[in-house]
């Protein structure tokens, strides 16, 4: 029989936690959710108390939580998403609305 010392005993139990500890934050852990802030004031104004404040341009990846879905509800921050999209379809627009470049003109036949 094999006696293990306190060490060996309190070094199995770390492990056994740890272990339970990664399997708990697998099963549990949200991808959190790119957002940007709606205007300059909310960009200047805004802190998310996990991740802190937005950088002087783009957006932040804040936790998927309560307080980041009551910002989005507020309208004081938008998904990326969103805002990349919206780029998309106003870009769609303004090429449908633009003259071709590249019109060829035909001398006239007599």
């Amino acid at each position: 029989m094999e006696v293990k010392t306190q060490h060996q005993v309190a070094q199995s139990h770390d492990e056994r936690a740890r272990a339970r500890s990664q399997r708990f934050h697998k099963l549990h852990h949200r991808p959190g959710i790119r957002v940007v802030p709606a205007n300059d004031d909310m960009r200047r104004l805004l802190k998310h108390p996990l991740t802190g404040h937005f950088r002087a341009e783009g957006g932040l990846e804040w936790p998927n939580d309560t307080f980041t879905f009551k910002r989005l509800r507020d309208g004081n921050i938008i998904r990326e998403s969103e805002v990349k999209a919206k780029a998309n379809r106003e870009d769609e627009v303004e090429t449908k609305n633009r003259p071709p470049t590249h019109q060829r003109t035909r001398p006239a036949q007599q």
